[in-house]
């Protein structure tokens, strides 16, 4: 990982806070969820195969955010040894990070997919598609390309399968990933599927690019009307979550195999939440209120823009604690704050407030953690 250097010029228009109020918000949740001492409650776990659950759309949050994140870095030209450099390390860093959150080191099933490496493909792919297209117009026809190819191949898979149902012995996961990567799929592929494989992968990228497409929009306002631009941001919104209601009307919402309607559904949810976020921040605040509001929004700002070190660190620091000593170091830990629902609650409270200082402190120090 590198920082960015302190003292860097000051961009020539004014930084868009909605999105890093957006990922601040979305990191409260990830690191609380992170944070909780096992036995975990029913809805902070992923089903077995169908369903969705809260906890599910902790990732595609990041996702969608990441997505408008990277309409703000590609909506110039971007030299291709950046993009290079920045798929390498989050390659690279991935498979280490994977190894120590799993606790499994051996190089002949070494799991080679994971959140990082499926986040260097979605880099990947967008700096490519940023070649194309680096509209709002272009990136809406790339979403919904996308989620009809989609779902046409999910429609022909399902027909494959018995009863034409897709099952963790009968899914495209299991076809392609379990081909491409054998024992090195996620559980050496004893689970069926690879919720971070190929297959995942597009159905990521279709949660992406609908991000990228309203980051694009709120670009475009900036050269006009910010009015023009919620609406717009607001259409966006529900163009997603009604085409991801029609999709799960085809293949059934669930994370296990990121159908084409969980991408969209997921999607429009990141929206809506950037959406409140822009009018709120971005758009209502007048001249005189643009202190407060800049005051008032500090701590999610700083909190957001260290999105990537938050994000994995509060995850993995939070299961090599919970992992280590009887009773773990993270109940240990959490027994030091006395708060009414005892460690769980505590661990739970420090680990939020650790992560916070940290971001906080670099962001006044003007470092940021990025690939």
């Amino acid at each position: 990982m590198s920082t960015a250097a302190v003292g860097a010029p000051a961009p020539t228009r004014p930084r868009v806070m909605s999105l890093d109020v957006a990922r601040g918000l979305f990191l409260i949740a990830s690191v609380t969820t992170a944070s909780a001492l096992p036995p975990s409650a029913p809805w902070m776990t992923h089903p077995a195969w169908f369903g969705v659950t809260p906890y599910d759309l902790i990732f595609p949050l990041f996702v969608t955010l990441s997505g408008v994140g990277l309409a703000f870095a590609y909506r110039s030209p971007t030299r291709v040894a950046v993009t290079a450099r920045r798929v390498l390390v989050l390659l690279s860093v991935g498979v280490l990070y994977t190894a120590v959150h799993g606790d499994h080191y051996q190089l002949s099933t070494l799991r080679l997919t994971g959140v990082l490496q499926l986040y260097a493909l979605l880099v990947l792919v967008s700096a490519v598609l940023h070649q194309v297209t680096r509209s709002a117009r272009g990136w809406a026809v790339v979403t919904g390309v996308t989620a009809l190819v989609g779902a046409g191949v999910y429609l022909w898979a399902q027909q494959q399968c018995p009863g034409s149902l897709l099952t963790p012995e009968c899914n495209p996961s299991r076809w392609i990933d379990g081909r491409l990567l054998g024992e090195h799929m996620y559980a050496q592929g004893r689970a069926g599927h690879d919720p971070e494989g190929l297959v995942a992968a597009a159905g990521a990228f279709l949660t992406a690019a609908a991000g990228t497409t309203a980051g694009h929009l709120v670009l475009d306002a900036r050269h006009g009307s910010s009015r023009v631009g919620v609406v717009r941001l607001a259409a966006w919104t529900i163009a997603c979550a009604a085409a991801g209601v029609a999709l799960a009307l085809v293949v059934e919402p669930f994370k296990r195999l990121w159908t084409p309607s969980f991408s969209l559904l997921a999607g429009a949810l990141g929206l809506l939440v950037l959406l409140v976020a822009y009018v709120l921040v971005d758009v209502l605040p007048r001249r005189r209120a643009a202190r407060l509001r800049d005051r008032a929004s500090w701590p999610l700002v700083a909190l957001g823009r260290q999105s990537l070190l938050v994000y994995f660190g509060s995850h993995l620091l939070a299961v090599l604690l919970i992992r280590h000593g009887e009773p773990s170091l993270a109940q240990r830990l959490g027994e030091w704050v006395p708060l009414p629902g005892g460690p769980e609650v505590g661990f739970v409270v420090l680990s939020l407030a650790l992560w916070w200082a940290v971001a906080m402190l670099l962001h006044r120090a003007g470092i940021y953690v990025r690939a």
